[in-house]
């Protein structure tokens, strides 16, 4: 009868960890995927929050990243060199960069901003992280 009992003990434990684990991964947000979410920072191709967003954690070089959003304002534009505003939906203060591996001019956007990019970092962002150098 123990046997039994200890078996479905840990069965129910395995089931339990497996639905906790789905369930955080399912609302969880998800960077690069053209969708600003809670915890994220947000990169825009346009000013005033317009046109596509790079939506992302942290990133040493923006070489390689694209603005994604279907049918928005620099969708397929690299994100390098190319962002107008912000939006910081991070509980962390993020940190911008003029040039790749957080070199160059830097910026600090407290939690929560959001606006148009001064004329220091509009079009000239390559890197972000939420600590500083």
């Amino acid at each position: 009868m123990n046997k039994r009992v200890m078996k479905a003990a840990v069965a129910a434990v395995a089931v339990g960890g497996f639905l906790l684990g789905t369930a955080g991964t399912a609302s969880a947000a998800i960077d690069k995927d053209g969708r600003l979410e809670s915890g994220e920072f947000g990169l825009y191709y346009n000013s005033g929050l317009g046109g596509c967003v790079f939506d992302v954690a942290a990133d040493n070089n923006f070489a390689d990243d694209y603005f994604k959003g279907g049918s928005c304002s620099g969708n397929g534009q690299t994100t390098n060199d190319n962002t107008a505003s912000y939006w910081n939906r991070s509980v962390f203060t993020q940190y911008v960069f003029t040039d790749w591996y957080k070199e160059g001019i830097q910026g600090s956007l407290p939690s929560g901003y959001s606006g148009d990019a001064s004329s220091n970092f509009k079009n000239k962002i390559s890197s972000t992280s939420i600590i500083a150098r």
